[in-house]
Formats: structure tokens, sequence, C-alpha cells
């Protein structure tokens, strides 16, 4: 009784994924406070799941839990700056790149007219996207929009009894105060960082254990050229119809605080932006390690101290790179 009352008062399952996943006490709870004005933003971006008779749009974006942010995300950021955006849930498709060959080889781009395609990808997953890619697989514009019919995920975690929870939460909690370099729950690590870049006050980086375990195939330049050879193709095949791709990674937060862990030698380096930025690429592409990394030096709270995520921060950061890719295109 007295561990279920621990955890019920204790543990919020709605609040940054890091704390849910690794099953960690929050201690900062007024934490978020400092986003509370983007938080209550209204969503202004078109989804696919709203049923909107528009089917011009400036940009068309497609992507997985970076571009689920819904009233600050980067996409939301777009239309304030006027750029009429058009959203494919993450919901609606299981491999973005997948999805986008078979709107391309259906009837999609008859009915919507876009001038750009925002393809977003975290890190940790991008190798693993073009593995098993079939090129010539169609989906109909018909399909997405049954797809889309489907009620929109809105993903809550209830606290229920029993849980394993009831037992999980106090043994983490206790560790969280007894280690540093630990991984809670197997999913959410902890470690030391030598710098101060959270707003919870603390020099403690927390993110998800998988961006450790993801950088060895994603240093493998054989699988990196790979992606690289899918999305110039991606392109050449936009291009036919008008379209004009743009290619956004999204960091793993491993990588973007890599330099700032303390003991990093503990750990390997993450070099997929290394490899890939030096590919040839005949798409637009945003280069989202280096202008998030230079924006840590002026601004903390970059990604969300609890959540493996950017921040509402990151998100107005990256969505004037777009707007600037977009200008740069239309001259």
């Amino acid at each position: 009784i007295a561990l279920h009352l621990f955890t019920w008062i204790f543990y919020n399952p709605n609040k940054g994924d890091l704390l849910r996943i690794g099953y960690i006490i929050d201690l900062y709870p007024n934490y978020r406070d400092i986003f509370k004005a983007e938080l209550e933003n209204k969503v202004i971006f078109s989804r696919m799941s709203d049923k909107t008779d528009i089917r011009k749009f400036k940009v068309l974006i497609i992507g997985d839990s970076y571009s689920e942010q819904n009233n600050f995300g980067y996409q939301n950021y777009l239309a304030k700056n006027n750029v009429e955006t058009l959203h494919i849930e993450s919901f609606l498709h299981k491999n973005q790149i997948q999805t986008l060959y078979g709107l391309l080889n259906g009837d999609f781009f008859d009915q919507y007219q876009v001038d750009f395609i925002v393809l977003q990808f975290v890190e940790r997953n991008s190798v693993e996207l073009v593995e098993n890619i079939d090129t010539a697989k169609v989906m109909t514009a018909e399909e997405l929009g049954n797809l889309a019919n489907k009620k929109r995920v809105n993903e809550t975690y209830n606290f229920k009894f029993p849980s394993d929870s009831v037992l999980k939460f106090p043994y983490y909690t206790l560790q969280y105060y007894r280690n540093n370099d630990y991984v809670f729950g197997g999913k959410t690590y902890k470690t030391e960082i030598t710098q101060d870049l959270f707003s919870a006050g603390n020099k403690e980086l927390l993110f998800y254990f998988q961006d450790i375990v993801a950088t060895n195939k994603n240093s493998d330049e054989a699988k990196v050229s790979k992606l690289n050879a899918v999305l110039n193709d991606l392109n050449g095949l936009l291009k036919k119809k008008g379209i004009k791709l743009i290619v956004l990674p999204g960091p793993d937060k491993y990588d973007i605080y890599y330099e700032f862990i303390l003991n990093k030698s503990k750990y390997p380096k993450p070099i997929f932006f290394e490899l890939f930025d030096k590919m040839n690429k005949e798409y637009a592409y945003i280069d989202s390690k280096q202008i998030l990394t230079n924006a840590l030096t002026v601004k903390k709270d970059i990604y969300f101290y609890d959540d493996s995520h950017w921040s509402p921060w990151a998100s107005q950061i990256i969505a004037e790179a777009i707007s600037k890719e977009i200008k740069l295109s239309e001259k």
C-alpha cells in the first residue's frame, strides 16, 4: 500500500517521456513553466486527419515524433510565418520514406499541390528506414485518406493498480539518488555533464538509451551512403513533379550534448552527421545538428531536460532554417 501511494503521488507518466519510460521521479514539476506561452499556442497548420478541403500548400511535412509536437512544433511556427503547411501525421505511416515513395507512385500529388516537402527523421532510426525500401510500392490518396479518417491517436498514460510501476518507480527513484551513468527502466540513461544546460538547475543529462545503441549502425558509412542515395532518388522523382525536397534529420539528444558529457571517453562518439554531411546531396539539407549546436552556446533548454525531443526554442530555430531554405529556393 505504501509503495502504491508513493507511486500514485510522485509518478507522472504524462510529463517528459524520459521520466515516464525510465520510471524516474519528477524533481522539477514546474520546469516546463518556462515554455508556458508556447505550450498554449493554437495549432494553425493543417493535418491530414483534419479532413481539410484545401488542396494547395506551400509545404508538406512528413516525419516521426519530432514532427508531432503540434502547437509548439516547427510546422506550427512555419504556419505562423505565413507558410501554408500540411502535415501527414506519423500515425498514418510506419516509415516516412517508404510512404513518400508510395504517394509518388500513386495519385496523391495529382490531388494535392505542394511546392516543398520536408522529410524529417530522427538520427537513431535513420539508416533503418531504407534497409528494406520498396521503391515500387503504391499508396493512393484515397488509401491515405481512409487512414486519416481513423481517430487521431492522442496518447495519455494512466497509472494503474496493480502494475509493475508500483515496484519499478520506487526502485528507480532510489537508484536516481544513488547513481550517475545509469540506465533507468532499461530505456532512460542519466549521466553528468560539464555545464548547466537546462533550466532544471543541475548538471545532468537524461537521454534515450537507444541513442547509444544506434551509434553502431549509424557509424556504418555504407549504410549512411545508401540512405543518401535513396534521398537523392526521391529528390529526382519529386523534381519531375516540380516539388523541392528538404531533408531534416533530427539529431539524437545524446549526439547534441555528447561533447558536454563529463566522462564521454566511456561512451561511443556518434558520427552519423560527420558521415552524412560529406555525402553528395542533390536535395536541400537542413544541417540541424550544426544549427542546434550553435544555439546551445546562447540558450538553455534547446532540448527538454525531461524528454528526448527538442523544445519550442529548437522548433522555432528549425522553422526559421526551413523558411530561409524556401526563400533561397524561390529566388
